[in-house]
């Protein structure tokens, strides 16, 4: 399957493979002639010539040699440009293929292991179709056509010569075997160093806070000592390779003086074939020399394309329909029918369980219950973020299942919990779901989320990068960052998942004020662990391990004294023992 979809690539970048091929072959033609002009040269020196003749046949050698160069480098060209060819293609498709994959799949996989296959293996299947198809495909020629010309010269020289390159073929079997596991184990090793160290940056605010700073400089010091280990072992089989192969021409240069200089002796070979047949195989230690090279590209290489295979043979199991509905104008009603939910490859209990809610196009939906309930699961499913099986799920009427997930995204935006923001401007982070950043937008979603305010402390204002992550805004800034964004595309379905829970009481208030004007005219689900912030909701429903227990407004929830008003009582004992903690602080 590998190599079905290497081909693949190989055959869209053909016409540079085949001129490549074309001009190995005619360089083939000048690596024969080469020698044989050389030979033609002494000859004119040893026959004593006029001056003239032997300057003659060197102008001859002199064009041969640099159109052999010429020839040579043409073809490298058109190769190695096909295999970087190639290797954009595929990263650009194994990006595209990574974001049409399921959340569900960046549980199983680590975030440094994907980018070690996007980065270092990418790169040996690079050389791997450059150089090593090159030599793949040039040395056999190069070989043929002048193991033909050695026999055309001398048919017993040339088999004596020969003797030695039998056992080449069994080592570089042996080599090979050696070289594909040690590169496999090499590039896991960069895969799980790579691994490591993202996480890392990444969280070192954590191992600073920790005090795990020698823990994680341990940890890293176990993969690189591992890794250098690894890399040692390929330094061995690869440096072994071309101490090995570089006997067998010096073999055959022992043969050629021992016989060859005989034959000469006898009269049987003039001096001229004699440095011809010399050449010869002077010529075949460079092909013979690099294959323990190409051994190693290419054994790597095909490690690598099983490393990379490996994600693109992922089938996304969240994928547009085959005969998609149209969603026009959404207007925003969503149901959910006999519900019953388990994350893609769990083995746990479901996270919802026979989950049956109808909300009205238009309207409020608000969601709490206990930490683990089900709260997050159940609004991932609006815009098909995991896995769902038909018939439950429903948007206007139709199955998500049945709309193209383009079109259904699109007329949903999402506030997750865990405000995620590139590391770009302020400004581009707010328009990110928009065709262009305009000013006037941005500043309207900015102040419709309570962002404006915060906006003149920053330096360059809506043109302050934000940093990895958002790490220059507060934890506060970052979700009402999210918000604006999630604003700014003026969706048909609104979903907020506890986007208030990291700003304070009164930012809260302005925040919930202004929504009541955002929210008309579209249907919002938010999901809290507040309630509070949902107690304006047309209809609140409240989760427990998966199912839900109790529905309907705030204050019927609260007259019903059911889990939503013990909520609500332990929300409001929270509150009063932080305002008269606040008040202490102010006092003392």
């Amino acid at each position: 399957m590998m190599f079905r979809r290497l081909r693949h690539y190989v055959v869209r970048n053909k016409t540079d493979y085949i001129l490549g091929v074309l001009t190995t072959i005619v360089y083939a033609g000048f690596f024969v002639a080469l020698p044989v002009t050389v030979g033609w040269c002494i000859q004119a020196l040893v026959e004593g010539m006029p001056a003239e003749e032997v300057g003659r046949r060197c102008a001859v050698l002199f064009v041969i040699a640099v159109a052999r160069s010429g020839v040579r480098f043409f073809s490298r060209v058109r190769i190695f440009n096909a295999a970087r060819q190639i290797e954009y293609q595929i990263r650009n498709d194994l990006f595209e293929h990574l974001q049409r994959l399921p959340q569900s799949f960046y549980f199983r996989w680590r975030t440094g292991d994907l980018m070690s296959r996007c980065v270092n293996d990418l790169t040996s299947v690079r050389l791997m179709l450059g150089p090593g198809l090159l030599s793949v495909a040039q040395t056999p020629v190069l070989v043929g056509a002048t193991l033909a010309a050695m026999f055309y010269l001398n048919p017993k020289l040339a088999a004596l010569v020969l003797i030695p390159y039998p056992l080449f073929i069994l080592i570089s079997r042996a080599f090979g075997r050696a070289m594909h596991s040690s590169n496999l184990a090499v590039q896991v090793g960069l895969a799980d160093m790579s691994n490591h160290l993202q996480e890392t940056v990444s969280g070192i605010a954590v191992v600073k806070a920790y005090a795990m700073e020698d823990h994680t400089r341990g940890r890293f010091a176990d993969l690189c000592e591992e890794l250098y280990h690894r890399q040692i072992r390929v330094a061995r089989v690869n440096g072994a390779m071309p101490a090995v192969t570089s006997l067998l021409p010096m073999v055959g240069m022992w043969i050629i003086f021992l016989v060859g200089g005989g034959a000469v002796a006898a009269g049987e070979m003039t001096i001229a074939e004699f440095f011809t047949f010399s050449m010869f195989n002077y010529e075949l230690t460079f092909p013979i020399f690099i294959m323990g090279w190409v051994f190693n590209l290419v054994q790597r290489g095909t490690a690598s394309v099983q490393r990379i295979d490996e994600v693109l043979s992922s089938e996304p199991a969240i994928a547009d329909p085959a005969d998609p509905v149209d969603l026009v104008d959404p207007r925003g009603e969503i149901e959910f029918r006999d519900l019953t939910f388990r994350y893609p490859g769990s083995d746990r209990e479901p996270a919802l369980r026979e989950v049956n809610l109808h909300v009205a196009a238009g309207s409020v939906l608000g969601i709490v219950g206990p930490v683990g309930s089900g709260k997050t699961t159940l609004a991932s499913l609006i815009p098909r973020l995991y896995e769902v099986e038909d018939g439950h799920v429903f948007i206007d009427g139709i199955d998500v299942n049945h709309i193209a997930l383009h079109p259904l995204r699109r007329s949903i935006a999402s506030v997750p919990q865990d405000s995620f923001l590139f590391s770009m401007t302020l400004a581009d982070n707010v328009a990110y779901g928009l065709p262009s950043t305009e000013p006037a937008e941005v500043l309207r979603a900015a102040e419709r989320a309570q962002l404006a305010k915060d906006v003149a402390e920053l330096p360059e204002r809506y043109e302050t990068v934000v940093g990895e992550r958002g790490v220059m805004l507060s934890g506060g800034q970052r979700q009402r960052t999210a918000l604006a964004r999630a604003l700014a595309l003026d969706p048909a379905i609104l979903i907020l998942d506890d986007t208030l829970s990291a700003v304070d009481a009164e930012t809260e208030a302005a925040i919930q004020k202004n929504l009541s004007e955002v929210f008309q005219g579209r249907t919002v689900v938010i999901v809290a662990s507040r309630v509070t912030t949902v107690r304006d909701a047309d209809l609140i429903v409240v989760l427990d391990a998966g199912r839900i227990v109790e529905r309907g407004t705030h204050t019927s929830l609260l007259a019903e004294g059911g889990l939503y008003a013990r909520l609500a009582q332990d929300q409001a004992a929270l509150d009063q023992r932080a305002a008269q903690a606040q008040a202490l602080e102010a006092r003392g």
